[in-house]
């Protein structure tokens, strides 16, 4: 069971975001995957091993907020097919509802996928949790919904300078307990001014990350529109996510469904089943044809992520049970010593992957 991976072509914003502040990429971003970066529309990394290349980039340019110039330099064409087919849709709302849909072709994570809810005054572009948080994930909730806005603000040709950002992280803390107010404010401050928004149009510790845009912008043409070009990349946007879904079967389908519903609790069946727009009957039917049932697949879904989690990256012990639903550590360490008759830590120690 992977954790995810994301195009390369993300690996090249990074690039470019360094060489922007007159940093040579070359050292940063080696460790992590080939350099010379190659233009390969298929390549991939691993979401562990990009998370640490972002850290390493933050710690390189000594900016904690590089998530946002990666978002400051975005291009439609960073988000491959579907970002060029969001540039000439008939209305920005109409691309971003696709750039969202076809998320897969280039970001796939198992914690789950960007959405688009649209309403009569505007419209929230939401990206999933990655709770809990740390100094390896922060900069992606960033560089997405930076990436987000300032991809609106290109193709619609304004400033949107009313559009509106809540975030489910917790401001980073500091060592001391007396800097913490005030280090609280001067996050918020610089995370204001390089968005150019007002400090009110800015929420942390929110329930979502998620972005509001105005409905002027929604339903305005984009500045490129070209409705046939639309047309065309959005069938062949669609043949190319068919294609994907057609290489997974029911037991690949449901293990994905079930990881994206894990953090924090445990999934039932049903609503998994609804999830893949199936009736549960119909589910258990389709696992039983491959000798699972829901509950066992519950169970090895977890034991792969587990081994994951332990291997690529460096949650905690108590981090890892909450992302994939226990009660607790120690439920978490019981079904792990079940798994492989050692206890985690241990099991982490001779297995561990360096990044």
């Amino acid at each position: 069971m992977q954790l995810g991976e994301v195009s390369i072509s993300l690996v090249h914003l990074v690039a470019r975001s360094l060489s922007q502040q007159k940093i040579d990429p070359a050292p940063v971003i080696h460790p992590y995957t080939d350099w010379p970066l190659i233009a390969d529309g298929e390549a991939r990394i691993g979401i562990a091993r990009y998370m640490r290349l972002g850290h390493a980039a933050i710690l390189a340019s000594g900016d904690e907020l590089l998530g946002l110039e990666m978002a400051r330099l975005i291009l439609p064409g960073d988000f491959l097919l579907p970002g060029l087919a969001c540039a000439c849709a008939p209305t920005l709302g109409e691309g971003l509802q696709l750039l969202c849909e076809a998320e897969t072709l280039y970001s796939d994570n198992s914690r789950g996928h960007g959405h688009f809810e649209r309403h009569h005054e505007g419209g929230w572009l939401t990206f999933y949790s990655l709770a809990p948080y740390n100094a390896f994930n922060r900069f992606v909730v960033d560089s997405v919904l930076g990436s987000w806005w300032q991809l609106a603000r290109q193709l619609s040709g304004d400033e949107l300078k009313d559009a509106r950002f809540e975030i489910d992280y917790q401001i980073p803390a500091v060592d001391n307990d007396e800097k913490v107010a005030s280090n609280e404010n001067a996050w918020r401050e610089r995370y204001a001014q390089r968005l150019g928004l007002p400090l009110t149009h800015l929420r942390f510790t929110a329930s979502h990350n998620r972005l509001w845009l105005p409905a002027r912008v929604l339903d305005a043409p984009t500045c490129q529109t070209a409705p046939v070009a639309f047309a065309q990349l959005r069938q062949q946007i669609l043949q190319l996510l068919e294609a994907r879904q057609g290489h997974l079967d029911s037991v690949s389908r449901t293990r994905r469904a079930i990881a994206m519903r894990l953090s924090g609790r445990t999934p039932g069946r049903d609503e998994v089943a609804a999830a893949l727009n199936l009736h549960p009957r119909t589910l258990a039917r389709r696992l039983a044809t491959e000798d699972w049932h829901y509950e066992g697949l519950l169970d090895d879904t977890r034991r792969g992520l587990a081994e994951r989690y332990l291997r690529d990256t460096g949650l905690s012990l108590k981090e890892i049970s909450w992302v994939l639903g226990f009660s607790g550590p120690e439920s978490f360490q019981h079904a792990f010593r079940r798994w492989h008759a050692q206890p985690p830590g241990t099991w982490r120690k001779h297995n561990r992957r360096e990044m």
